[in-house]
């Protein structure tokens, strides 16, 4: 099982890179081949913890529809500051990795990253326009 700051390397040689979740924006939603659960890309060198180990901090309600409900309400494009805001002010519950994965499949959907917040929720503005 995978989880967003695990760390890959390919052999002992090469720097291990730190793995990164992110929304699926190479299909739109309702397309077969869309993965609500994103995909994973090797974001920056470096990490040792085990994060399964961990608890891990998970908005209530989720952070992609705290932001989707608060541009809808603004009903315009939500500002860089306003999404960090959001981020820093959101509800969270910390969970055991398995519990964090149990309610993201009875969401059906990966939520954002929080450190990462401002960046995935471009991919998902954009998606919201096809």
């Amino acid at each position: 099982m995978l989880v967003g700051g695990d760390t890959f390397s390919p052999d002992l040689d090469t720097p291990r890179r730190r793995l990164e979740r992110w929304p699926d924006d190479g299909y739109p939603q309702g397309h077969a081949c869309h993965n609500p659960f994103g995909i994973w890309r090797l974001g920056t060198e470096g990490g040792q913890a085990d994060p399964r180990s961990e608890l891990r901090p998970v908005f209530i309600p989720a952070l992609v529809a705290l932001l989707t409900a608060a541009e809808d309400n603004a009903g315009r494009h939500l500002r860089q500051d306003e999404v960090e805001r959001l981020t820093n002010e959101g509800s969270c519950m910390t969970m055991s990795h398995a519990d964090a994965q149990k309610l993201e499949r009875s969401r059906g959907y990966a939520d954002l990253e929080p450190e990462l917040a401002w960046m995935q929720w471009q991919v998902i503005r954009e998606s919201r326009r096809s």
